[in-house]
C-alpha cells in the first residue's frame, strides 16, 4: 500500500470512529442530549457534519482498500476527476455549518441544504467518499504497475 493511501486510510479511518461515536452517543438519549449540543460549539458543529462524514469516509475507505488490495490502475483524467469531485464536495461538507451561519442570502441557503443533507440524506456523501477513493488509484502504464502486472 502506497504512503499516500496509507494516510488516507488513517485518516478517513480516524474520522469514521469520530462520526460514529458521536452519533452512537447523541443516539442514546436524543432528547437529553439536544440541549448539551445547543451550549457547545464543536458538539453542534459535530451534529451538522458527523453523518455525512461517517457516511463519505466509510465510502471513501471502501474504496481505498479495494482499490489498494485489487491494484485498481486508472487513466489519469478520470482519477483527477473523481479526486476533485470529492475534495469539492468533502470540502462543502466541513465548510458547510460554518458558512451558513455567517453567510446571508443564496449563498446561505446553498450551505444550509448541504447540512440538511448530511443529516437527512448520509448516502448521498457515501458516493462521493466513493469517487474520492478512487481518485487514489495507481496511474495505468506506470512503470511501477506495469512490474507488478
Amino acid at each position: 500500500m502506497k504512503r499516500t493511501v496509507l494516510v488516507a486510510v488513517i485518516c478517513f479511518a480516524a474520522a469514521l470512529v469520530v462520526s460514529v461515536a458521536f452519533l452512537v452517543w447523541f443516539n442514546a438519549d436524543p432528547d437529553a442530549n439536544i440541549a448539551t449540543i445547543r451550549t457547545s460549539l464543536p458538539l453542534s458543529y459535530l451534529y451538522a457534519v458527523s453523518s455525512g462524514l461517517a457516511a463519505f469516509s466509510a465510502g471513501a475507505l471502501v474504496a481505498l482498500v479495494a482499490g489498494s488490495l485489487a491494484h485498481l490502475r486508472m487513466p489519469n483524467l478520470p482519477r483527477v476527476v473523481f479526486a476533485a469531485l470529492g475534495w469539492v464536495v468533502l470540502g462543502f461538507l466541513l465548510l458547510a455549518p460554518v458558512v451558513a451561519t455567517m453567510a446571508t442570502n443564496s449563498a446561505a441557503i446553498m450551505f444550509a441544504l448541504v447540512v440538511y443533507a448530511a443529516i437527512k440524506v448520509p448516502v448521498v456523501f457515501a458516493a462521493f467518499g466513493l469517487l474520492l477513493g478512487l481518485g487514489f488509484a495507481e496511474k495505468r502504464g506506470t512503470a511501477e504497475s506495469d512490474a507488478r502486472a
